[in-house]
């Protein structure tokens, strides 16, 4: 089963990504900087979100033990899968992925605040209604008093930029199909809300002004956004986890390069 969920995310993010021009070379940080900037973005983004799935199982894995099986985070997992020297010198990138994804939705929920302010929130119940309008509106008004760390008027303005579009649409939608694959119901209902959810971000922020979101795209966006956040408060704790150790004062640390980068 650990083999066949294995190979949907292989399948999802191998052949459903870009690819540098040259085919005999693998994808890499180094290697999609010989692709365009949209399919950099592309790129990052997907892998951002592998990232994420990735820290979400490191921080609650299971430890068997004499009463029986705890959840929680378990440090060795963590950087057996983002540690250099078992990722190829490549997973302090997909954390730098993470943050990557992180800050793109963060843009798409920011460009949004004027839906957000003219949407009604309809749960049935007013009160709560009226709460949870006003704690989304405190909270994306927060955002903007954050820098300005991606601007997607740099993407899709060459003489291609419609092709190179679709293209992107095309690739993600076969990433979202991919996730029928997942046999584990809790992991294929967290993959399409994730997927859909960056889908969503990518419609907000390459739409025009005539927007308007679906009730299922404005849960699935902000599902999705709170599962990157909740990604990064776990990799804070296993940073500092890490750096209390005596084995993390010792070698070189993982997170010394871990930032959003550039597009």
């Amino acid at each position: 089963k650990q083999w066949y969920q294995r190979r949907v995310a292989i399948t999802a993010g191998e052949e459903n990504c870009f690819k540098p021009d040259s085919y005999l070379l693998d994808v890499t940080h180094h290697s999609i900087n010989l692709m365009c900037k949209e399919k950099r973005v592309f790129f990052r983004a997907v892998s951002g979100l592998h990232a994420s799935i990735s820290v979400h199982l490191a921080a609650k894995f299971p430890t068997e033990d004499f009463y029986g099986t705890t959840w929680g985070p378990n440090l060795a997992e963590f950087l057996r899968r983002f540690m250099p020297g078992s990722t190829g010198g490549e997973g302090p990138y997909w954390l730098k992925n993470l943050y990557f994804v992180y800050l793109l939705e963060m843009r798409a929920v920011t460009k949004a605040l004027p839906l957000w302010r003219a949407m009604e929130f309809q749960s049935g119940n007013l009160a709560q209604d009226t709460t949870t309008k006003q704690s989304v509106l405190n909270t994306v008004e927060g955002f903007l008093s954050c820098p300005d760390t991606f601007d997607e008027r740099e993407l899709f303005q060459g003489p291609d930029a419609d092709l190179l579009l679709e293209q992107t649409l095309l690739h993600f939608r076969n990433i979202s199909r991919i996730m029928d694959c997942v046999t584990c119901d809790k992991c294929r209902l967290w993959g399409k809300i994730q997927t859909r959810g960056l889908g969503t971000a990518l419609k907000i922020l390459f739409s025009g002004p005539a927007l308007s979101l679906q009730r299922g795209e404005v849960v699935t966006l902000f599902n999705a956004f709170n599962q990157l956040s909740a990604s990064l408060h776990y990799v804070r704790r296993f940073k500092e986890d890490d750096t209390s150790s005596q084995m993390g004062k010792q070698r070189k640390g993982l997170f010394s390069t871990v930032n959003h980068g550039e597009l």
